[in-house]
């Protein structure tokens, strides 16, 4: 499965490519900093997920997150931020997120969700 990350946060390129490196069946394909570019990105390489920030510098994820349910319900969009106050969580999961984690404590638990994903 092909990935993709939408983050303002240049260390998080790094962690995913350590972190796949023990994931089978997984492909990470860059990240991308701004909305535009995740758009652009996302209709050349069509990856199979996403994993999006909600505070992209001066652009919201949760307004990219609502654009990729519409026309692209297949991707599956896992929200990945500092920010886990409830009212971003649920309204992440009202918007369509497949999933909700904090990057500062949960960045572990995304090897387990992936493997979960190719089960489904």
């Amino acid at each position: 499965m092909k990935i993709i990350t939408v983050d303002d946060s240049e260390s998080i390129s790094a962690h995913f490519k350590e972190l796949l490196k023990y994931t089978d069946g997984f492909t990470f394909l860059g990240q991308v900093f701004t909305i535009k570019e995740a758009l652009d990105l996302i209709q050349t390489v069509k990856p199979e997920i996403v994993f999006l920030d909600i505070f992209l510098k001066d652009e919201n994820g949760l307004g990219l997150l609502a654009h990729l349910k519409e026309n692209y319900p297949e991707v599956i969009v896992i929200m990945l931020t500092n920010n886990n106050d409830l009212i971003y969580r649920n309204k992440a999961k009202q918007l369509g997120a497949y999933d909700f984690l904090d990057k500062s404590y949960e960045f572990d638990k995304i090897p387990q969700l992936l493997k979960s994903l190719t089960k489904s």
